[in-house]
Formats: C-alpha cells, sequence, structure tokens
C-alpha cells in the first residue's frame, strides 16, 4: 500500500505540459481523495469522487454546447458513487493534471446539492441540479501590464486552486463544479473553451452551529453562458491594452452568491498530503459507508447516520457504528 501512494504522490506531483486537463486529485486537510482520469487505458481507483466523463483528449467544451448536458459535468459526465467528506468552512485543494500557460482565463466555483435521491448524489439525475456560483477568481486579470492571469497563479501553486466551502453550508450531498475558461482562441467564432470538472462532497455538521444558514442560489448550468457573453467572445492577447493586452475582464455566468468566501489570491496555497483519504458512500437517506482499502482492494464498512433535527442547520451526522 506505501509503494502504491509513493507512487502516486510521484506521478501527481511531475509537472506536465498538457495541452489540455482533468481533475487529478482533491486534498482536504491532508486528504488526498481521487479524481478521474478519461484518458484511454488508464485504470482509475474505484473510489474516485470526481465525474466521470468522455473526454477522452482531456478536451473541452465549446460555446455551441452551453445549451447541452455537457457543459454540466464534462463530456457524458457521469457521477461516482464516493463522496469526500468535508465541514462547512473548510477548504479544498482542486488538483488539475497541468494547464499550459497561454490558455488564460478565469477560474469558476460552483456548488450544487443533490436533493431526491437515497445514495447521495451518486444516481441524482444532472439535469436537475442547480447550481450556486461559490468563487469566480476575481480579479481574474492579476496584472493587466505582465498580462499575468489567475490561471497563471494556479500554475504557480503546481497547477492547483482553493475552493472554500461556505459557512453555514446546510449538511449533505454537494457537487463541486470546478470550471477554467480557456480563452486563447476566444476571438474566434466558438474559440472559447471550457473545462468543467465535478467532484461529490458529502458536508458534515458543523462542530459549532453556524450563526446564519447559507442561502442557495438556483442556476440551471446550461444557462451560465452564451456564445456572445462578454467574457466568452474576447480578444485576451490584442486588444488595445497595456503591451496589447487585455485591460479588464467580465467575469461571466452568475454573480458570486452572498455569504461566499472566495479564498483571495493571497491565500492560494498548497494544501500537503498526509495520507488518503477515506470517502464515504451514502447509502440511504440515513446510512453512509466509509470506503477502505486492503491490498489495493476497495471494501466497505457500514457506518450509521445519527439524523439529529437543529433549526437551520438541517440533518446528515454520521457516526461509525459500533
Amino acid at each position: 500500500m506505501q509503494s502504491l501512494f509513493s507512487l502516486l504522490l510521484l506521478l501527481f506531483s511531475a509537472g506536465t505540459a498538457l495541452a489540455h486537463s482533468h481533475l487529478a486529485h482533491i486534498i482536504i486537510n491532508g486528504n488526498l481523495y481521487h479524481g478521474y482520469d478519461p484518458r484511454p487505458n488508464i485504470i482509475n481507483f474505484p473510489n474516485t469522487v470526481g465525474w466521470a466523463s468522455t473526454a477522452t483528449d482531456d478536451g473541452f467544451v465549446p460555446p455551441s454546447n452551453y445549451t447541452t448536458p455537457d457543459i454540466i459535468c464534462h463530456r457524458s459526465g457521469t457521477s461516482p458513487k464516493a463522496h469526500a467528506p468535508i465541514k462547512a468552512g473548510e477548504r479544498i485543494h482542486v488538483q488539475w493534471n497541468g494547464w499550459p500557460q497561454n490558455h488564460v482565463g478565469p477560474i469558476l466555483s460552483y456548488l450544487a446539492p443533490c436533493t431526491g435521491t437515497q445514495d447521495g448524489c451518486t444516481s441524482v439525475d444532472k439535469l436537475s441540479l442547480r447550481w450556486t456560483k461559490v468563487d469566480d477568481s476575481s480579479p481574474v486579470i492579476i496584472d493587466p501590464a505582465q498580462g499575468t492571469w489567475v490561471t497563471n497563479l494556479l500554475i504557480r501553486q503546481n497547477n492547483s486552486w482553493q475552493v472554500e466551502i461556505p459557512q453555514g453550508l446546510k449538511p449533505g450531498p454537494y457537487v463541486l463544479r470546478n470550471e477554467i475558461i480557456a480563452l486563447h482562441y476566444a476571438n474566434k467564432p466558438d474559440g472559447a473553451q471550457n473545462y468543467p470538472l465535478c467532484m461529490n462532497l458529502w458536508v458534515e455538521p458543523p462542530v459549532m452551529r453556524p450563526t446564519a444558514t447559507f442561502k442557495l442560489d438556483s442556476f440551471d448550468a446550461m444557462e451560465f453562458y452564451k456564445p456572445e457573453d462578454q467574457g466568452i467572445s474576447v480578444d485576451v492577447f490584442g486588444s488595445g491594452g497595456p503591451n496589447g493586452r487585455l485591460k479588464s475582464y467580465v467575469v461571466p455566468g452568475p454573480t458570486v452568491a452572498v455569504g461566499s468566501r472566495p479564498v483571495s489570491h493571497s491565500e492560494q496555497r498548497l494544501q500537503s498530503i498526509r495520507r488518503e483519504g477515506t470517502p464515504v458512500v451514502v447509502m440511504r437517506a440515513t446510512e453512509t459507508v466509509k470506503w477502505t482499502t486492503t491490498t489495493g482492494v476497495a471494501r466497505r464498512e457500514e457506518v450509521e447516520a445519527e439524523v439529529t433535527e437543529a433549526p437551520e442547520v438541517g440533518k446528515g451526522r454520521y457516526d461509525r457504528r459500533g
């Protein structure tokens, strides 16, 4: 097991020069949870929290597909069984599998609760997901004179981005959607490139009751953007600004929800991996299952959910049985 984990760290920490990307993994409190690699001949971990897709080229969704389900969680995106446990107010290190320098653009993060299912986000109808924007990486252009964008910051942070789960978010299953819109060809028709990566979360009840409940919005991902939006159809390299670069940028899509706390540029730092995390699988509305690994084979241990009623907090706390 140790040799497997060491190899995993080596592969994830190696720099890449890929033209496109996918979700390598996420880190929460030092715990690593696997993403999904859509490339051919890749054997993914059985306990991935990242949504699967058919983007075998590590490719993108173009503006012509903004009104199709592919924009929700990438091409033919399907939900895994596992969820990464996290508490409101904690941060997620989202690790992209490399990012090219010239693919400049915004980094956007959305949350959607999984409702109407008995297994969390596993069988959720992605068309039913309603989203709340919790981060838009503003200001997207960090230094207009030098042409420095937030994607350059992401690259400097080993191709990673920090997302904070809002304080007061009701416990339960959620999908986190972390997206980069690459704008290097956005001056051409259908030229912007969207990379929407999704992962399942299990938001646990907080240690202390929050002072306020975070209010979710209800946006349909297939209505986020239009091809003619100012932040989608844009010339980022020849716009008459300093040194011919764009001076300012209008972020497309919904506004960031009230109560969100986007992680500032100065706080964007790497999280260290201390161990492999143990995802949970929601079996019924009142029960979860923790994944464990023995000699590389995933098995499951039942964990009973203790349902608690708390005003403006919700329910979903689970404790290990026995």
